[in-house]
């Protein structure tokens, strides 16, 4: 017996062609209270009787096509067959509140001891979602473990069963050039692996396994603009690209020539997927009050600003044995995030996976002290959820050093916005100054006593905030804003938009300059460029 060569070249290689486009008409019609040619309700599948689709097969000179049956309308579902003509791989498939499933897959040539037969899997009762309503960008996600599926072999060879598991991903918008036109279109991915088993006469009990490994692009209007197969045993897939539809409906609704440029609408959900998941009511400023808890080692408390791109997180853990602030530890991150949808555990939650644009080389300044804070290069997630009276819950599965290590759940009140701050939006840099000892080690912070920094704005370096210029003079120099042990002390300069990227710095003691020039800092230079003069080292990022 060859099923499972027959099964695998049939279902995976879609239309490739595997010797042969014999098709045996079926005659099963399902139950149904009406039968009508209309076009399928979801415009990114615009299937309808008599609609034909043709492609070009990549690097080859043949072309494929996929025709649709009419379709089905029952009890507000609808359901429609699409065939692909080498093979005669057809799929059944289901419309439901404005979701596609796959309910069936049949097979119309499949080599059994010789003879021909049809392979026809029923998910119906756990049918595949093939293009839900709208989803979120992201990787591939299966689906709960095996689902039973009704295998049926005609003519009969012996009992037959299986199971299937699914995974599914959309990758985005995206535009698929074609000789007809360039249209954007939804890309998705699915997996759909099928489990087998024939228990026959001669041969006793087959298994076979059918890995269908696809991908779509799905355009409003037209349907499947593009298609990649990865089912077949190949290092490269089967990919065909759209050349002609006959049942594209204009604004009008009455068929025409396909147009040369479709997108898609500004409003869908698969674009504003945010709206869609309300997150955008989230946007804005949130914190909640510290509170010491005497039945927990540490408490930490949060501020979160989060808006369409990109969020900032700010958090306070104090140690609860003293329920002194001062004694706290402070950590802030910021950096763009990604929506993964709701939460599979907390259901009323949505899941945000941050991507913290700081990491291990950079430095955070917390008060006064400088330091190498946690290794924040990975992401992680934090999650949300909508609450009463204006409130937010927030739920962070890490926080750094291991304070908390596991999810910890805090209500946060809606904070209102302060009046823009221009220095407080503007970026910083840090100089750091350096002196030895006499054993080449560095200086203790005593000896580093009356050195100051002054700073200047010319037409050649610019960057400057001038609220910070007007207090710093030659004999009222910027002071240190604190000492680190391994950098000496540092300063920090406020830097404004649109800047020329060097500011103009003399490092000095009275009349005692570290170096005999001006200095000239290149504010776009790598993090601690280093400039050395006999025994100092002045640093700057």
């Amino acid at each position: 017996m060859n099923l499972k060569r027959a099964l695998l070249c049939l279902v995976v290689s879609l239309a490739a062609g595997c010797g042969g486009s014999s098709e045996k008409t079926d005659s099963t019609t399902p139950a149904t209270t009406a039968i009508t040619s209309t076009a399928f309700s979801n415009s990114y599948l615009p299937a309808q009787g008599g609609a034909v689709w043709r492609y070009d097969v990549a690097d080859s000179s043949e072309s494929i096509t996929l025709s649709s049956s009419n379709v089905i309308k029952n009890n507000g579902q609808e359901s429609v067959e699409l065939t692909w003509d080498h093979s005669g791989y057809k799929q059944t498939l289901r419309q439901k509140n404005n979701a596609v499933y796959i309910d069936r897959i049949k097979l119309n040539q499949v080599t059994v001891d010789n003879k021909d037969y049809q392979v026809e899997v029923d998910l119906s009762e756990n049918p595949v979602l093939l293009l839900p309503e709208y989803a979120v960008i992201g990787d591939m996600t299966g689906s709960d473990g095996y689902h039973d599926m009704k295998v049926k072999i005609s003519p009969n060879v012996g009992p037959a069963y299986g199971e299937y598991t699914y995974e599914w991903s959309y990758k985005g918008a995206e535009t698929v050039k074609t000789t007809t036109g360039s249209y954007e279109a939804l890309h998705i991915r699915y997996r759909l692996i099928l489990s087998i088993s024939v228990t026959t006469q001669d041969y006793g009990t087959v298994h076979t396994q059918v890995d269908i490994n696809q991908e779509f692009w799905l355009v409003p209007g037209i349907g499947i603009v593009k298609l990649a197969d990865y089912s077949a045993a190949s290092s490269t897939p089967f990919i065909a690209v759209l050349s002609g539809f006959n049942k594209y409906k204009n604004e009008n609704n009455v068929i025409a020539p396909l147009p040369e440029k479709i997108t898609i609408p500004s409003d869908s959900p698969w674009k504003n997927i945010h709206s869609f998941y309300k997150l955008n009511e989230l946007y804005g400023n949130w914190e909640n009050e510290y509170q010491c808890d005497s039945n927990t080692e540490y408490s930490p408390s949060f501020k979160l600003s989060l808006n369409e791109n990109s969020y900032t997180l700010h958090t306070l853990v104090t140690n609860n044995e003293s329920c002194n602030q001062a004694k706290a530890h402070e950590y802030i991150e910021s950096g763009t995030y990604k929506l993964l949808g709701h939460d599979i555990i907390d259901t009323d939650y949505l899941r945000l996976e941050l991507m913290p644009s700081s990491s291990e080389q950079n430095y955070y300044r917390f008060g006064n002290l400088v330091h190498n804070t946690h290794n924040f290069a990975y992401t992680h997630e934090i999650n949300l959820a909508s609450g009463k009276n204006g409130s937010l819950k927030l739920a962070v599965d890490t926080i750094p050093e291991k304070f908390i290590n596991q999810r910890f759940y805090t209500n946060l009140k809606s904070a209102k916005a302060k009046a823009p701050n221009i220095e407080g939006l503007e970026k910083t840099a840090l100089v750091y100054f350096r002196m030895y000892d006499d054993a080449m080690m560095i200086a203790p912070e005593e000896d580093f006593a009356g050195w100051g920094m002054q700073v200047w704005n010319d037409k050649h370096c610019d960057s400057i905030l001038a609220s910070q210029l007007k207090d710093i003079s030659w004999d009222k120099p910027l002071q240190p804003l604190g000492y680190d042990p391994s950098y000496g002390i540092y300063f920090e300069l406020k830097i404004k938009e649109g800047n020329t990227g060097c500011a103009n710095v003399i490092i000095h003691k009275g009349n005692q300059q570290a170096v005999d020039d001006n200095m000239t800092l290149d504010l776009s230079a790598p993090l601690y460029s280093t400039i050395t003069y006999q025994d100092t080292e002045i640093s700057y990022n």
